[in-house]
């Protein structure tokens, strides 16, 4: 047995003893390394070992909360957690019970755990000199290197028992380029396993710069819009997923509320939300309560299926729990043993029939192609409306590619626009959420009727 689960098992029975009628630990180490680009050149490096402890109990039917960094610690967590939970309200929440895990493939990858700072640097400069290569004149901006593995385990009162444990490496890019006009460019990459290629990395964030020279103001007007991977996860994270939020949904504050099993986007897309893909960036065997980890369909073919829920929601609103418990910060990108579980979609997947993604473009008469969008934070989920910048994109005109344009604004209701989807690519990415530990696995998307104010 591992030392995490051991050292969970004795703060358990703590608990007990002083009085919990139920308790749960959670235990997170993770170990990375980190470096930074700026003006072409690396110019920090950190990472370090980090370890935690988050404890939660149950007394008098009341809720109780606390964390510490170590064991030695965790008796005064405890004394915190239960007075704490005096100021609680009573529910009927309680913890889960051990339940059936299936194995998902392509979460750890032993040589990203043995890659070291030789290795990272050697990419980290590839990536700079693939861009110079394009173009001498590129300067990339920001970006970086991160690797590392993360392991976490979950112990209850209820005889549950889990551990788990992961990789991730990945790298990102961004490019100014002032020729013609100033254009700029990025590229990212994710992976649980070590498959990263840093020259194609380098190589295309440079070429999209390079791409955007000579740009122009567009014409205000409705429009299809394309949107590749990154741009389209900007507005799935802060749009669609907090819809599909249980809570929100049997609070009214969902636009899918009280709609199951109506129409609610094109028949050609299907939208899943699978903590179990295989190589996902927010893949485990269970969600951060122990639960396991599922497949949830929330759009099929455009009918809406059902929504997302923790133990906490599910118990609430008498629903099955979808294993959608997850640790983080309001605004945190990855797990944080400092918060209390609450509901997050693991892996957004978009399935439907695909065609070529640049076979996308040859089907639109007059739109616009978006790399990438800002501001999609301010987005009204509950009623889907969205005015967001785009610093990176370009006009189409009968099916070809014609000019980069300016800087312009695209506004609309974004479940609106699920119902006019005019193509699936067939480039599906693995995307990291911005300001939320969300993961995305999506193609790019051609939508209609988007309004594009240059």
């Amino acid at each position: 047995m591992s030392s995490m689960i051991d050292s969970a098992k004795r703060i358990v029975e703590m608990a007990l003893k002083k009085g919990a009628e139920e308790a749960e630990v959670f235990i997170m180490k993770s170990d990375g390394r980190g470096f930074t680009i700026e003006k072409n050149s690396v110019s920090s490096i950190a990472g370090g070992i980090e370890k935690g402890i988050g404890i939660r109990i149950i007394k008098d039917k009341k809720l109780g909360f606390a964390y510490c960094t170590e064991e030695k610690k965790a008796d005064s967590a405890l004394e915190q957690a239960i007075s704490l939970s005096k100021l609680g309200n009573e529910s009927e929440f309680t913890l889960p019970e051990p339940d059936k895990i299936k194995k998902i493939e392509n979460l750890y990858d032993d040589r990203i755990v043995s890659y070291d700072d030789e290795d990272a640097l050697e990419g980290t400069t590839t990536m700079i000199n693939s861009a110079l290569e394009v173009d001498s004149e590129i300067v990339i901006t920001r970006g970086g290197v991160g690797y590392g593995s993360e392991s976490f385990a979950v112990v209850n009162s209820k005889g549950l028992e889990m551990e788990d444990a992961g990789t991730e490496i990945y790298a990102s890019v961004s490019a100014v380029l002032k020729k013609n006009g100033m254009s700029t460019g990025f590229e990212k990459f994710s992976s649980r396993t070590l498959d990263i290629d840093y020259h194609a990395i380098g190589r295309e964030c440079a070429n999209l710069a390079l791409k955007g020279q000579n740009a122009r103001k567009i014409e205000d007007k409705e429009m299809t819009v394309i949107f590749t991977p990154y741009a389209l996860a900007n507005l799935l994270e802060f749009i669609t997923a907090p819809a599909m939020y249980g809570e929100a949904v049997h609070k009214g504050e969902s636009v899918y509320t009280g709609r199951i099993g109506e129409q609610v986007a094109s028949e050609d897309i299907t939208i899943i939300d699978d903590g179990m893909l295989a190589g996902g960036l927010n893949s485990a065997l269970v969600d951060d309560e122990g639960v396991p980890s599922k497949r949830t369909e929330l759009i099929k073919k455009g009918i809406l299926q059902g929504f997302l829920y923790s133990q906490s929601s599910a118990i609430e609103f008498n629903e099955q729990n979808t294993g959608n418990a997850m640790r983080a910060e309001r605004f945190g990108s990855s797990r944080n043993y400092k918060s209390p579980p609450g509901v997050k979609a693991r892996n957004i997947v978009i399935e439907g029939k695909t065609v070529k993604a640049e076979n996308l473009i040859k089907e639109v008469d007059e739109g616009v192609l978006v790399y990438e969008i800002l501001g999609a934070h301010t987005s009204n989920p509950a009623s889907g409306d969205f005015s967001v910048t785009s610093p990176i994109l370009f006009k189409i005109e009968k099916g070809e590619f014609a000019y980069p344009i300016k800087s312009a604004m695209l506004s609309g209701n974004f479940h609106e626009c699920l119902k006019k989807v005019e193509g699936v690519g067939d480039d599906h990415k693995l995307v990291s959420g911005g300001l939320t530990p969300i993961s995305f696995y999506i193609p790019s998307l051609s939508l209609g009727k988007v309004r594009v104010t240059g």
